[in-house]
């Protein structure tokens, strides 16, 4: 088993709808954070581990309010082979949006 570490989420810029975004993680399906109000140039400290096989996807969205569905903000994989390489940075630009969101793997 691997264990995957959500360090923090970074907004440089909102979703193209009006207003911050409300924002929150899922990892493998799965709710683990949020919802966090951000708007550009915020940032949050997530501090969230999750243990893991092989792979986790990792996904991030805009909370909306009925009957509007979530806004995909985007998407990644970690890797139990990424264990004990530092923290890494994904880079996500759904709906007109620009995350970075940090993490670490260990083993």
């Amino acid at each position: 088993m691997a264990t995957l570490t959500l360090n923090k989420i970074r907004c440089h810029r909102t979703t193209s709808g009006p207003g911050d975004d409300d924002v929150y993680i899922k990892v493998d399906g799965i709710r683990v954070w949020g919802e966090a109000e951000m708007g550009d140039d915020d940032s949050e400290d997530i501090d969230v581990s999750q243990s893991f096989g092989t792979k986790v996807k990792v996904s991030v969205w805009d909370a909306d309010d009925a009957p509007s569905p979530d806004d995909f903000l985007g998407a990644f994989w970690a890797h139990k082979s990424q264990a004990g390489t530092g923290e890494q940075a994904e880079v996500l630009t759904g709906d007109g949006s620009y995350y970075d969101v940090f993490y670490e793997v260990s083993s």
